[in-house]
């Protein structure tokens, strides 16, 4: 009776980490974010299913079980990458895919080259040596040296998962010691706290592979409390990707700019404000406030505008605030022109219609008729 809850218990983790993947793929809108984490999650589900069943007897004496538990180890090669780009997502202001990272694919295709040597390599039955055995063991001792190179290929990714984790987790180090009164970065330490999880509980699960399989167990239970963490803090924080990537960013930017005025960065960090938080919308926005919100002076911020964005304070946030106004327009055709305007910061509508008439060479009654007409609008903000 232990034995099955037990199982119903590690076996319930890959089950749930499955339907949470699912449900980001089936979401109306996503984001490249989402379906990263998709692909994480399912990558977990496989992963954590491994583990359950090489651990465990739960399908000893099927004639296949060895083939079964084993062909999913190159699919768990691929599952770090993806948890590391999907970090990687958080900790850079963009993140692309590169031909370089098809090399994060090499152990996957090596495993599968292991494995496809099963029918060569005469060592006897595959089923006499499910469930798996610590390696610390005699019985890992009387194992064929191919079952024992198979065995170390399945537990080799926890190394593999740890040591891409770990610098992750690194600089991820300036969100843990953000304000915790700071309701924002509450859900931004919840990751952090989801980050070290990962390489904990594969630290744990490693170790259990060399001493004792009862400590894979432990491992699997704690990564399965993990992922339903990580879906409840999400489901309480629908914003949770959004607030995860600020504040690892402006913990970063916090921590930079004591060492002294990075132009560079303090550009970038103006840049998440406007397009991210949308601080454009505040109708009271001053020179002074912006600064104040960089941790620069009024004069070294227009300084910045003038000389790297050649623009002056009211034209930057005047842009972006008819560009998002352009969006509303279009995404919420039934709203007011004087309603779009308020949302964006303008404090009037002939102000409004003036700016926008100014950037885009029409009015917005005028621009969302010819859009909603059939034309083009990406061409209409000018530079």
């Amino acid at each position: 009776m232990l034995h099955k809850i037990l199982y119903f218990l590690m076996f319930f983790g890959p089950a749930f980490a499955l339907v949470i993947s699912l449900g980001m793929i089936i979401q109306v809108r996503k984001a490249f974010i989402d379906y990263l984490f998709a692909i994480s999650f399912f990558g977990m589900a496989v992963w954590i299913f491994q583990i359950c069943l090489f651990s465990t007897d739960i399908i000893h004496g099927h004639k296949y079980a060895w083939h079964i538990t084993m062909s999913l180890v190159p699919v768990i090669y691929a599952v770090p990458p993806v948890m590391v780009m999907r970090y990687k997502w958080v900790l850079s202001s963009s993140f692309h895919l590169r031909k370089g990272h098809i090399l994060f694919m090499l152990p996957s295709f090596i495993s599968l080259c292991i494995l496809l040597y099963l029918p060569f390599s005469a060592s006897g039955n595959p089923a006499e040596y499910y469930p798996g055995f610590p390696v610390i063991s005699a019985a890992f001792a009387r194992i064929p040296l191919y079952f024992k190179i198979t065995c170390i290929t399945a537990i080799l990714p926890h190394i593999y998962v740890t040591l891409l984790m770990t610098p992750v987790l690194v600089q991820m180090l300036p969100v843990w010691r953000r304000d915790r009164n700071n309701r924002a970065s509450r859900p931004a330490r919840m990751g952090y706290i989801a980050a070290l999880s990962i390489v904990i509980s594969n630290i744990i699960c490693f170790a259990g592979y060399i001493y004792s399989m009862n400590l894979v167990i432990t491992a699997v239970l704690i990564a399965n409390v993990f992922t339903i963490y990580v879906y409840l803090v999400t489901q309480r924080n629908p914003d949770y990707h959004r607030l995860l990537r600020s504040e690892t960013r402006k913990a970063h930017y916090e921590k930079s700019r004591i060492t002294g005025l990075d132009v560079d960065l303090i550009c970038n960090r103006l840049t998440e404000l406007m397009r991210d938080e949308k601080v454009f919308a505040d109708e009271d926005l001053s020179l002074r406030d912006l600064a104040s919100e960089l941790g620069i002076s009024p004069h070294q911020l227009s300084q910045i505008l003038n000389e790297k964005m050649k623009k002056n304070f009211n034209t930057f946030v005047n842009e972006y605030r008819v560009e998002e106004a352009m969006r509303i327009l279009l995404d919420e055709p039934g709203r007011s022109i004087l309603s779009v305007g308020i949302a964006v910061g303008f404090n009037s509508n002939t102000t409004f219609c003036t700016v926008f008439s100014k950037v885009t060479g029409q009015s917005p009654s005028t621009y969302r008729k010819n859009s909603m007409q059939g034309g083009s609008p990406e061409h209409l903000l000018k530079a």
